[in-house]
């Protein structure tokens, strides 16, 4: 039996394969919200002389983006803010959505987060912090709803706020940070509303129950997913503590 030898040259051709990105999606501000009330009323473009108006509806918006906030206790009310610090300033705003609950706060000029100390801790180690030397900041403290650097800072260093966010908004144009099935929830309940201002009742009641199932579904895939990070068990304040700390 004879072996063949192929000399035939491989011509394999290798074809990047296609990435599939992840978007920002739609409705991702008041104004396409606006564009998904106007294409269930069928009216035409609102303005300030339509029935609704232009700002009525970007307030229905507004509104039900607070409600679903508040109801939910909201799996995705974690917000990210930045500032800039002022040398010898140790006194700062919070975001005007702040809401308490865990907070982090991190050095991004020095990638490190920044320890938090209570009020009392706080007002021992430094009883008066104009009387102290400026240098890199090392701990917070959060006193009437400010807060506080120590020792103060000595140059600009950029600082990053994790917090929970209340209902209030930044800015009522803003529901990008919402979850895209989210923002279709708040456009049905603005149609609602919009149809109760034409006398429509039985359109605006059914989108206002399109919106209240959908709040009831949400409050029940926020359940389901706190029971799983649990590990489908009851956690104890001590394990919760542990958690948090």
């Amino acid at each position: 039996m004879s072996i063949v030898d192929s000399t035939t040259a491989l011509a394999t051709v290798h074809t990047e394969a296609t990435v599939v990105a992840f978007t920002a999606g739609t409705l991702a501000s008041v104004t396409d919200c606006v564009t998904e009330v106007q294409s269930k009323l069928k009216r035409g473009t609102l303005g300030t002389t339509s029935t609704p108006t232009l700002v009525e509806v970007q307030r229905w918006l507004a509104r039900a983006k607070q409600e679903l906030a508040e109801v939910k206790g909201f799996t995705w009310k974690r917000r990210y803010a930045t500032v800039s610090t002022v040398a010898d300033q140790f006194r700062y705003a919070l975001p005007p959505d702040f809401n308490g609950g865990i907070v982090r706060l991190r050095d991004t000029t020095n990638d490190r987060f920044i320890e938090f100390y209570s009020n009392d801790q706080f007002d021992s180690a430094y009883p008066d912090l104009s009387a102290e030397t400026s240098g890199e900041p090392l701990f917070a403290a959060i006193k009437n709803m400010e807060l506080w650097l120590a020792p103060p800072p000595a140059a600009v260093y950029a600082f990053e706020i994790e917090y929970e966010r209340a209902g209030d908004d930044n800015t009522t144009t803003d529901f990008s940070w919402l979850p895209e099935i989210e923002r279709f929830r708040c456009c049905d309940f603005a149609i609602a509303e919009s149809f109760l201002s034409l006398h429509m009742w039985a359109e605006s009641d059914r989108y206002m129950q399109k919106w209240m199932a959908g709040v009831g579904k949400a409050i029940r895939a926020d359940g389901k997913r706190k029971w799983h990070s649990m590990n489908f068990q009851g956690q104890s304040f001590i394990q919760k503590f542990g958690v948090y700390k």
